[in-house]
């Protein structure tokens, strides 16, 4: 592009352009932008000009990206991210703040610490909002094009690169769950045959692979028989409190949410390898001023919710 092209470059066209390809419509833009609806359309015409391209086209009642548009998706949010690292403030005040944040988490960090989160972003920083979304398996492609701010998974070899940095958060270690009706509830503790013998229950987002208490088990010569499969702990709960079914959950979703499942708590009948978890970002944003300071209020946030679980923990106790 030429000099004299650039310097008569709307830059705000960019942004537009970024909630243009990431809405794919018009009024869903409109409304991200709070701008209206005639305005974004007149933008896009502007932006279909300048680029030569029709961006967006009309496929049913909604859009789809020309393969231009794709191809230039993670170049913009990337160009607009260092841009945005360039002309922060140096001194930064959350209350002051605007903007927003996209998390991509496991649903079992999600349901323990995003309402915390939530609420000590907005007593610090009202004027930021925060996107979250259960993780996926191109998290990491995501994180890479700009697609998402932070990752929140377990350690993962793939990303130990100089683009991406991350701090640790959590650490869960794992107990037995079952109901206060189950024949084993009001045992002290449950031997490894007494555990085997019993029917269980696993949590588990893709129901592929085999999970790690299986691993464990076979290493040791043992099976267990898994007869229900979910996708979620609170779901597991549920369905534990009602059933003869035992699920292996973190900890501190057993102390947090148990008494109102009616469940009881047992320390696992084995030695597991306790599950570390960690939050990721891209070195782009690893210097912006927002981040660097949602980085400290999530690390603090995250310790003080752990603490208060623990501290508050009404787990039934015959365990």
């Amino acid at each position: 592009m030429q000099t004299e092209n650039i310097r008569s470059m709307d830059m705000n066209l960019l942004v537009l352009l970024d909630v243009l390809l990431e809405e794919k419509h018009i009024s869903n833009a409109a409304d991200r932008l709070h701008m209206s609806q005639p305005a974004v359309s007149r933008s896009l015409q502007r932006l279909r000009e300048m680029l030569a391209d029709p961006l967006l086209v009309r496929v049913g009642n909604g859009y789809q990206l020309t393969d231009k548009a794709a191809e230039l998706q993670p170049k913009l949010k990337s160009w607009l991210a260092d841009f945005m690292c360039m002309i922060q403030p140096e001194k930064f005040e959350p209350t002051n703040a605007k903007g927003e944040i996209s998390i991509m988490s496991m649903d079992l960090e999600m349901s323990l610490f995003m309402p915390n989160l939530w609420q000590d972003l907005q007593a610090q920083a009202p004027n930021v909002a925060l996107r979250s979304f259960n993780i996926r398996p191109d998290g990491i492609s995501l994180l890479e094009q700009g697609d998402i701010d932070f990752l929140v998974s377990e350690e993962d070899k793939s990303l130990e690169s100089t683009k991406y940095h991350n701090f640790h958060l959590i650490q869960h270690d794992f107990v037995l769950v079952m109901s206060k009706s189950h024949h084993l509830a009001k045992q002290k503790t449950i031997g490894l045959e007494e555990y085997l013998q019993q029917r269980h229950g696993l949590v588990t987002v893709t129901g592929k692979g085999k999970p790690f208490i299986d691993r464990t088990l076979e290493k040791q010569g043992y099976s267990r028989k898994i007869a229900l499969y979910v996708p979620t702990f609170h779901l597991a709960l549920d369905i534990c409190s009602r059933t003869d079914l035992m699920f292996s959950m973190p900890r501190l979703v057993a102390e947090k949410e148990g008494d109102r499942y009616g469940v009881v708590m047992k320390e696992m009948p084995l030695k597991l390898p306790k599950l570390d978890i960690y939050l990721y970002w891209h070195e782009r944003q690893h210097q912006t001023a927002l981040h660097k300071w949602f980085r400290t209020l999530m690390r603090e946030s995250f310790e003080q919710t752990r603490k208060g679980i623990s501290a508050h923990s009404v787990v039934s106790p015959s365990r």
